[in-house]
């Protein structure tokens, strides 16, 4: 890659038309952010070398857990190097488990995770609440706390797991915890973006809320996808995230973020929260993908993810038509990730940048090659 992600982008010397990655609002080259970028460079140096808990708190550092709280309508955040590591950090803040439960779709980072509880690890059918039902009553010790842990939006396919239909069963088993990856749910859904909670009515019970007590619900995300920036974060109430800090070593034992990262991540999430466009042009271009590929006759789901994974005939298939679109000038990944299945499927993935017409143009190109 040769050029910040967008609706167009430069690879190995080509440029292409971009249905890939995770840039959902298309922020990462946006000339306000790599202006506070390199801004915070030259004001703050590469990073505060030391944890948060010494000297590491940078005034920009502090400015995204203030900007990320205020988004999700929390008061409070806890911003961290990667996202991938929102589960490890999460994991721990967790009182008690019995037993994990793994959706078996969940992404990598779900899966390690787990491991950290040492208790025995199941897993159940992707997005299936009957069969996590019947997992947990064949293998859930009696008096045991289960432990949900499940993505916001599955990573390959962008197929919402029914996370609302695990509360509710939960409850059947309570005191219980959900635990939820919304990296790919962020910024995407909701009327307000705050992710796949908010889109299933249930935010409330997240992180501290003020919902039901019976069924603990915990979330962690990223700022390195649809926001714009880089890192992981949580948010929460004040009581919560004093928890989250005190329960896992990353607060002091992991150095902070880099300052210009931060003070670029800070800037992305101050132009997202002054600018509704941003969700609402990738809301029409997720629809307009959608409906798109549906009057082509392939199968694709309802949800309003950024991305959907298509199964289109077996893997060599799949393989010829990534490589005559991208011949075309469209880069559509073929990819073999959790959750695609043993054949794979063509990721196809929109950002706020792109114009309608340039979907068209990827759709039509994909009608005369199937």
């Amino acid at each position: 890659m040769e050029s910040a992600p967008g609706p167009e982008v430069r690879i190995d010397g080509r440029v292409y038309r971009y249905f890939a990655g995770t840039s959902y609002y298309g922020l990462h080259g946006h000339p306000e952010v790599i202006a506070a970028g390199c801004k915070g460079f030259r004001k703050y140096g590469f990073h505060t070398a030391t944890s948060r808990a010494g000297f590491g708190n940078s005034v920009p550092l502090l400015e995204v857990e203030r900007r990320a709280a205020e988004h999700a309508g929390q008061e409070a955040g806890f911003y961290f190097s990667s996202g991938y590591a929102a589960n490890h950090i999460l994991v721990q803040a967790v009182a008690e488990a019995a037993a994990v439960f793994i959706d078996e779709a969940a992404h990598f980072c779900v899966a390690e995770a787990a491991k950290i509880r040492g208790v025995p690890i199941h897993r159940f059918r992707a997005r299936d609440a009957e069969d996590l039902r019947a997992k947990i009553q064949a293998h859930l010790p009696a008096g045991g706390v289960p432990l949900v842990m499940s993505d916001g939006v599955v990573p390959a396919t962008g197929h919402l797991p029914p996370l609302d239909e695990y509360v509710e069963l939960l409850e059947e088993f309570a005191p219980a915890v959900l635990m939820v990856d919304d990296a790919h749910g962020l910024g995407v859904l909701g009327d307000r973006g705050r992710g796949s909670l908010e889109h299933l009515g249930i935010e409330d019970l997240a992180n501290g809320g003020e919902g039901r007590r019976s069924v603990t619900i915990l979330r962690g995300g990223t700022l390195g996808k649809a926001m714009g920036g880089f890192g992981g974060i949580i948010t929460g109430s004040a009581e919560f995230m004093e928890r989250v800090r005190k329960s896992s070593n990353y607060y002091d034992g992991a150095s902070a973020p880099p300052s210009p990262v931060a003070a670029a991540t800070a800037k992305s999430l101050e132009l997202v929260a002054g600018d509704p466009s941003f969700l609402e042009r990738l809301r029409r271009n997720t629809l307009h993908l959608r409906r798109g590929l549906k009057e082509l006759g392939l199968e694709v789901h309802e949800v309003p993810s950024a991305h959907v994974g298509v199964a289109i005939g077996r893997a060599e298939n799949m393989a010829r038509l990534h490589f005559e679109l991208r011949a075309a000038g469209f880069l559509v990944p073929m990819t073999s990730y959790v959750g695609s299945g043993a054949e794979g499927i063509l990721r196809f993935a929109v950002c706020s940048g792109h114009e309608v017409e340039m979907i068209d143009d990827l759709v039509s190109a994909l009608g005369g090659i199937l």
